[in-house]
């Protein structure tokens, strides 16, 4: 064979390796075990022999060792057909190989034994608390004391009207665990009311057909009454007794149909075979309500939680500031100690300029630029340094300038975090109102 041929690559070549492997795992079960030599496991110690053997030369490339495998092969082949067809002699070699293998695998594990394996811990297969861990919402804000590095003022964020605090990067299993299982509930509890719907209205039609078949019994009783229609005694009572037992009787108990909201507000009768499918759909939105009414408010402490930190936040970099001013000889305010303290307000009254800020509208109003002609080089103030510069350029007007007073300043996390726990609290209220104004779907 040229060396530059692979074998594996052939195709003759893998047809007869695989017929060869068939051949050999085939004979192995018509071969008995011995028994001295105790099962290693779910797969037969030959056939897993038989498997490792293959496994191992997979990926020879050589043709000289692929030619001396497949004679092995083929001679263990021939081995294996013997001890099947019962041949004594056979049978004791495989045995003897069975018994070699289990005794070097037994040594082989006292030499080197298996090191333990490690507890498992509380969250490495479903991710849980720490034993004995106290509530965010009880603990937080932490004093500084206890704080391992600098403060940072955690996030509120909702997931599908779930309210949670993220404090760090990468977000906590348990955290996600929790979330998960919740969202998980809230989806099978709103199914569970869609099918409550469904069956409401399997329930109302199973009404329509027996009021239809209430009316036909009635009118057979009184045909029978008249006289104009046979009907034995045994007939005529259980018809009797049918209704007076009423529909539902399985489900209600009563003869009553019970009553129901209707488009208007006002109450309709319905059929008492949906009665317990309206119960059910009624107990499912009580805790869809409840589960809602505890967002809200953990959401409102959570909003709480993440002001306090806010201001504790503040104060503690205040307070980082002025110690690093303090080790630059520098007072609070800026300046050196013992000096003026950095008022930069005092500063520019000592100079003698001013400088105009939004809140300077009727001076800003004042000041009416004049008109220039061209050529014209006399000097206009300049409203940033209250100093004039003389200009040059083409005849123009100027307009006066009317700064308005625009709010520049940004809003503050809290602001932003009041806005979204309204826009809940709005979206629960609408919800309710749309439930207890929509048309009922039976």
């Amino acid at each position: 064979m040229p060396l530059h041929i692979i074998p594996r690559r052939i195709f003759a070549h893998r047809i007869a390796c695989k017929a060869l492997y068939r051949a050999c795992i085939t004979q192995s079960p018509r071969i008995p075990a011995p028994d001295d030599v105790p099962p290693q496991g779910a797969v037969p110690l030959l056939k897993h022999l038989i498997r490792k053997g293959f496994k191992k030369n997979i990926h020879v490339t050589s043709s000289r060792l692929a030619v001396q495998e497949l004679k092995r092969g083929y001679a263990a082949e021939e081995l294996l057909r013997n001890a099947g067809n019962g041949n004594k002699v056979a049978i004791a070699q495989v045995h003897e190989i069975l018994r070699q293998t289990a005794r070097a695998k037994d040594l082989s594990r006292l030499a080197s034994p298996r090191p333990p394996r490690p507890a498992p811990t509380h969250n490495s297969t479903i991710p849980a608390p720490f034993p004995g861990a106290p509530k965010v919402l009880d603990i937080r804000p932490l004093p500084k004391e206890q704080l391992s590095g600098m403060r940072k003022v955690p996030t509120l964020t909702a997931a599908n009207w779930l309210p949670f605090l993220r404090f760090k990067r990468p977000q906590s299993r348990y955290l996600g665990r929790v979330l998960r299982d919740k969202l998980e509930q809230k989806i099978r509890r709103w199914g569970a009311i869609e099918e409550c719907d469904s069956m409401m209205e399997v329930g109302e039609s199973e009404g329509v057909w027996e009021g239809k078949v209430a009316r036909q019994v009635r009118k057979e009783l009184a045909l029978a009454g008249e006289g104009r229609l046979e009907v034995g005694e045994e007939r005529l009572r259980e018809m009797s007794q049918w209704l007076e037992d009423g529909e539902g009787r399985e489900y209600g108990g009563s003869k009553e149909r019970f009553f129901a909201k209707g488009e208007e507000g006002g109450k309709e009768r319905r059929s008492m075979w949906a009665a317990e499918a309206a119960r059910q759909k009624w107990v499912l939105w009580e805790k869809v309500s409840k589960e809602n009414k505890l967002s809200l408010e953990k959401g409102e402490k959570m909003l709480e939680i993440v002001e306090r930190e806010r201001e504790l936040w503040l104060q503690e970099r205040q307070e980082r500031r002025d110690e690093k001013r303090a080790r630059r000889g520098k007072g609070p305010g800026g300046g050196r100690s013992g000096g003026s303290g950095g008022n930069v307000k005092e500063e520019q009254e000592a100079v003698g300029s001013k400088l105009l800020t939004w809140d300077d509208g009727p001076e800003r109003k004042s000041m009416l630029m004049p008109k220039m002609q061209h050529g014209d080089t006399r000097p206009i103030p300049d409203f940033r340094t209250g100093q004039r510069k003389p200009v040059t350029g083409r005849s123009s007007e100027w307009a006066l300038w009317e700064p308005k007073n625009v709010d520049t300043k940004p809003e503050t996390e809290e602001v932003i975090m009041e806005k979204k726990l309204k826009a809940m609290q709005l979206s629960q209220r609408n919800a309710e109102k749309a439930y207890k104004n929509a048309a009922p779907t039976f």
